[in-house]
């Protein structure tokens, strides 16, 4: 069983990795607001963090417990149920993977027009996901986001292994949570502005057509579904009673 969740945790950890890297290169848009004030840099740190968190975590499950000692310190602070397979790691693990899917599909729909960097593309997707929604890849990372940092961003995660106390660990996770509920909105919410602004210039009608049998990222009852589940994950990762 634990080599089995051992390679689980090391397939999502790569397919997490997968779904945050771009291998197509294009010359940015005066307009790439993100691009010029770093966001596209930070996701790289922010990928390899997690990637090694990830592999990290892999390794350490199917270790003998003398060597999970010595290379996790101090491993009473982790909480049992991640060190083994249980529903609760299988959810977590599994809201991973579907966010990634949803977005590795995307690009893979938008094929050469996918970039990290707002550039300008040669052609209109209107098949598929983009059919339903016009930005898929950010309902894919609205889910996996939330269930990476419950995971291994919580305060009783793999990252206590490195942690004689708790008291700082407590102040990071919480840290990076609001953090992250500032970020990814913010983040979401100004590049989806600059994509249409600069799909409606270089497609004109047709873009003004195929906005109006779409919808857009999130809808309003979407985004409070949205809300409600990034804050039931950080009330859970932080240990927070819910009222």
């Amino acid at each position: 069983m634990q080599i089995t969740f051992s390679l689980v945790l090391a397939a999502t950890t790569l397919l997490n990795c997968r779904s945050l890297e771009c291998s197509n290169t294009s010359s940015p848009v005066a307009t790439d607001s993100l691009k010029k004030h770093g966001v596209v840099t930070a996701s790289s740190i922010y990928r390899a963090n997690y990637l090694a968190v990830g592999l990290f975590h892999a390794l350490l499950i199917i270790l003998p417990q003398a060597q999970q000692q010595a290379l996790c310190p101090h491993i009473e602070h982790v909480r049992h149920d991640h060190l083994t397979l249980t529903y609760r790691t299988s959810t977590a693990l599994a809201l991973i993977c579907l966010g990634s899917f949803v977005r590795i599909y995307a690009f893979w729909q938008l094929g050469s027009c996918f970039t990290f960097s707002l550039s300008k593309p040669d052609r209109l997707i209107t098949t598929g996901l983009y059919s339903y929604i016009r930005h898929p890849a950010y309902v894919g990372l609205a889910i996996q986001a939330p269930a990476v940092l419950y995971f291994w961003a919580r305060e009783d995660g793999v990252l206590a292994c490195f942690m004689p106390g708790l008291t700082k660990l407590h102040v990071l996770a919480v840290v990076h949570w609001v953090l992250w509920a500032i970020a990814l909105p913010v983040i979401g919410w100004v590049r989806i502005e600059e994509e249409e602004a600069l799909l409606e210039r270089t497609f004109g009608q047709q873009w003004k057509e195929y906005r109006q049998t779409t919808h857009y990222c999130p809808e309003p009852k979407s985004a409070t579904f949205f809300a409600i589940y990034y804050y039931t994950l950080a009330a859970k990762s932080l240990n927070i009673p819910f009222q």
